[in-house]
């Protein structure tokens, strides 16, 4: 009986570890062909409500450091007043590093940051921090 009960337990922890390993839980540098590119989507801007945008962000090469550009149309009102920007906003950056976690990090000036990471096939999750405001989008590869 006690056999048994062993055969199952390591059975199942070899299940878990494999089931683990299978799992992507991140980018690594080859991967980083496969994310040069548009990528579309909704940004969203946190404690704003309702308030969304549609933008596109293109990454320039597949080396790091990342470049990239970051386009933002019809940005409300109320959210480009408090940022200080205009409601249609180009950012870029080329500073784009692999985090520790597998993902993507831009900084920028007073300890905004921009980070992508996987989002399902084919698809991005972005969460930046930008002027006191930190927002959200998933993006789809155009």
């Amino acid at each position: 009986m006690k056999k048994a009960i062993l055969l199952i337990a390591v059975a199942l922890l070899v299940v878990s570890v494999g089931l683990a390993v299978a799992q992507k839980k991140g980018w690594t540098e080859k991967d980083l062909a496969g994310l040069k590119g548009m990528w579309t989507g909704s940004f969203d801007f946190g404690v704003f409500d309702v308030a969304t945008a549609p933008g596109a962000l293109e990454i320039l090469n597949d080396k790091v450091p990342l470049k990239g550009k970051l386009t933002l149309q019809n940005i409300p009102d109320a959210v480009a007043t408090n940022l200080g920007i205009m409601s249609d906003g180009t950012f870029t950056g080329d500073n784009g590093m692999l985090s520790s976690q597998g993902t993507i990090i831009w900084t920028g000036p007073a300890g905004g940051f921009f980070e992508i990471g996987p989002g399902g096939e084919k698809k991005l999750r972005v969460q930046y921090w930008f002027k006191g405001v930190r927002g959200n989008a998933l993006l789809n590869k155009k």
